[in-house]
């Protein structure tokens, strides 16, 4: 046998090993969807697949001691550094802390330590009043990945006949622009979705409320189908913070390359792939142009947003070898990926469920909150915290209506940045701001220049360029002496500029309207118009 051989087997080995272990799990009683969670077989109740995965990667309790109280000691050894006036050994401690920190919060289990995240978020803040806010380091906040490859991998295994008995027996598509077949594998993915509908569904029914009318409005003015909404829910569950293992975020699940194709900014300070409002005009025309790149097809375009364009032209231009005509989404399903096998399928079921609660038998939900509030042009970078002390609001709410901010301030920008505030709350904002000293609401950062301290490690800590730092404040390496006071270069947001040109740097008011409820397939119910079946379009409402 040779070592290639060997090796080979060996991991073979290990993977039907792994397999084996996640097979024995133990199901919790309670699963929450933002924590740890398991598919369970609902015949033999055997674990499908959890999140909170038992394999090689992970760390046992005395392992997970050991790092963290690694990570606390160079925490301490910062301190130390600190408190002797060393920057030089503090930058270097501090570097390796974050390179820790960086490569051990992909250890699954150890990010969920309540430990880890408070020696996280202290080495996170020293950084941030260092060098600004880390640029890709965070903490998992709400894996769709996971959740996502649960439900494939149930669906795949599944072998209950008994699953049929949970869906009507007649299942009418009715006229949508995005074609809802119904096959084995879409009433497969239905089925599941009822037997764990606390898991998935009644989140979803109860943030459908907040967000669906904000979506439907925005597909309005971009003229993509409105059934395409659903989508979000398949892709992050309308998580803003939902992230991949493929680094994906927000509740498109955006790659960076494609958001910032689709003009959305992601930087140190803002990652508009979690704007919900930004993101979701990204995602339409994101969605327009994949359905014409594939020549009207949406189940493709549907692929294509998933896997990607080249990998499904691919398969397409196989298929065409052999068939006498354009090949469609089913003709390739076998060839694609299996998260894209699935990918269509659970959209499919998704739309049919979510747009008729009442006809597969799911409760009322307590509605989430409405999606309004002040959109407000901040011309200064104030911290969240000040913002909400301003707005005499909650700092979580403002945190939570301003998703996109990395770092717990204002960002520095060329324009005025628009913040959301809570629905009316813009008249005390503005009066308690017009009542700061003037010192207090610079536009701009400033920083005095300190000991050990070089024109890199300036640029480093607030993410711009040496050259852009040097321009801004006119002058020469050699003129970076102890004490000086910097201006940092701000940035230009663009999704911010065309608001700005539209409100004329004014507040925008800004309440949606109830969520439209078309059915999409009507279950053992006589044909209807479906505007029988809906509410009023969500509106936008704007005063400036």
């Amino acid at each position: 046998m040779t070592k290639r051989t060997l090796l080979l087997f060996v991991a073979l080995i290990g993977l039907l090993l792994s397999a084996w272990v996640n097979q024995s799990a133990v199901s919790p009683s309670e699963v929450n969807p933002d924590t740890s969670w398991t598919w369970v077989d609902v015949k033999t109740n055997d674990v499908l697949f959890a999140n909170h995965p038992v394999d090689t990667d992970s760390v046992t309790e005395q392992e997970a001691y050991r790092h963290i109280e690694r990570l606390y000691r160079r925490q301490a050894e910062l301190m130390s550094m600190q408190a002797r006036g060393d920057s030089v050994q503090s930058r270097r401690i501090l570097d390796e802390a974050i390179r820790d920190l960086d490569r051990l919060i992909r250890r699954p289990g150890l990010p969920g330590q309540p430990r880890f995240q408070n020696v996280y978020n202290a080495i996170t803040a020293e950084y941030g009043e260092v060098y600004g806010v880390p640029d890709t380091l965070e903490l998992p906040r709400g894996s769709i990945y996971d959740l996502r490859n649960g439900l494939f991998a149930a669906v795949n295994h599944s072998s209950d006949p008994r699953l049929e008995n949970e869906l009507p027996s007649d299942l009418r598509e009715m006229n949508t622009e995005v074609p809802m077949t119904v096959n084995d594998r879409v009433k497969e993915a239905m089925a599941f979705l009822l037997k764990n509908r606390n898991l998935h569904l009644y989140p979803w029914l109860r943030r459908a409320e907040t967000y669906f009318p904000m979506i439907e409005h925005i597909f309005a003015e971009e003229n993509v189908p409105d059934e395409l909404k659903y989508l979000a829910l398949v892709e992050s569950g309308l998580n803003p913070y939902a992230h991949s293992h493929a680094q994906a975020g927000g509740i498109w699940q955006f790659v960076a390359q494609t958001g910032r194709r689709y003009g959305l900014t992601i930087d140190p300070w803002v990652d508009e792939r979690r704007d919900p409002e930004k993101a979701t005009r990204a995602a339409a025309r994101h969605l327009r142009d994949l359905h014409e790149l594939f020549g009207g097809d949406w189940h493709l375009a549907l692929a294509g947003y998933n896997v990607s364009p080249a990998r499904v032209k691919r398969e397409l231009a196989k298929a065409r070898r052999y068939m006498d005509r354009e090949p469609t989404y089913w003709d390739i399903y076998e060839n694609l990926p299996e998260e894209t096998r699935n990918y269509v399928p659970l959209f499919i079921a998704t739309s049919i469920i979510i747009s008729n609660p009442a006809a597969f038998d799911l409760k009322r939900v307590t509605a989430g909150p409405r999606y309004a509030f002040d959109h407000v042009p901040v011309d200064a970078t104030l911290e969240l915290h000040e913002v909400a002390r301003l707005a005499e609001a909650d700092l979580q709410k403002i945190r939570a209506l301003n998703p996109e901010l990395r770092g717990d301030r204002v960002p520095p920008s060329k324009e005025p940045y628009y913040i959301r505030l809570p629905y009316g709350s813009y008249p005390t904002f503005r009066e308690n701001f017009d009542a700061l000293p003037e010192e207090e609401r610079a536009s701009y950062l400033k920083h005095a220049v300190q000991t050990g301290e070089s024109v890199g490690h300036i640029a480093k800590r607030y993410h711009v360029s040496r050259p852009s730092l040097l321009q801004a404040n006119n002058v020469h390496p050699g003129q970076i002496e102890v004490g000086r006071t910097l201006t940092v270069p701000a940035a230009r947001y663009l999704g911010n500029s065309e608001i700005v040109a539209d409100a004329e740097a004014r507040p925008i008011r800004v309440r949606y309207g109830s969520r439209a409820t078309r059915p999409v397939a009507v279950p053992t119910l006589p044909t209807a118009d479906a505007s029988d079946h809906s509410n009023a379009n969500g509106q936008l409402a704007s005063t400036r």
